[in-house]
């Protein structure tokens, strides 16, 4: 597998296209809905579970087989359908972000590819694993969560609340630029590790107070 740019996207209200109504269709709609997508799905046939998705009024349905035309404007698209010649197919005509279920190898493509790696949420924290085995992937995700748990979401959650009180009340660009480096510093994530998030928001008022 080629060498990926790793990136993070913002695609709230951004229109993507998935093609395939089966079990991978499924669990990759589940993934774009968190994220607040516009989903249209495209497919003849679908399973029970992209009827109930479709029924609550999460995304459009379009009863069909693949025409370019269906993805045209698509900001991502999805091909997963079970026919890989047909997902090739799909992946040339895509215009922007594309994944393809069948793999990447030798696919062209006008679009650019992408593939979509194990993802950790703590909070407002994200952390993305890919390798060329997803299973290893998961692996290793589930490994990192161990080291990032619920203390470091609130020290995260803290941190963006206090980000903003510093701006406003703090009108010396240096003096707020020392703040920040010294709240999220080696030592403070140790602190939060070893001692917790109470013990970790005494030492960053302490810190406040003193530069």
């Amino acid at each position: 597998m080629a060498k990926l740019f790793p990136i993070l996207a913002y695609i709230k209200g951004k229109k993507c296209v998935v093609i395939g109504g089966g079990t991978v269709a499924e669990r990759k709609i589940k993934t774009l809905l968190k994220y607040g997508a516009d989903i249209t799905l495209i497919s003849p046939e679908i399973s029970n579970n992209l009827k109930e998705i479709i029924k609550k009024g999460k995304i459009k349905y379009i009863k069909t087989d693949y025409k370019k035309e269906n993805i045209k404007d698509a900001f991502l698209v999805i091909a997963a359908t079970s026919n890989e010649k047909l997902n090739a197919q799909i992946t040339k005509d895509a215009q922007f972000l594309v994944n393809c279920v069948s793999g990447q190898s030798n696919l062209d493509t006008n679009g650019l590819l992408y593939n979509v790696p194990a993802i950790l949420h703590k909070g407002d924290l994200t952390i993305a694993v890919s390798t060329e085995f997803p299973a290893l992937s998961k692996i290793i995700r589930d490994e990192i969560s161990k080291l990032y748990g619920r203390e470091f979401a609130l020290y995260l959650k803290y941190l963006k609340k206090l980000r903003k009180e510093i701006q406003k009340t703090i009108p010396d660009i240096k003096r707020r630029q020392t703040i920040f480096r010294k709240i999220a510093s080696k030592k403070i994530v140790s602190i939060l590790k070893h001692y917790g998030f109470k013990e970790t928001k005494k030492e960053i008022e302490k810190i406040i107070d003193e530069v």
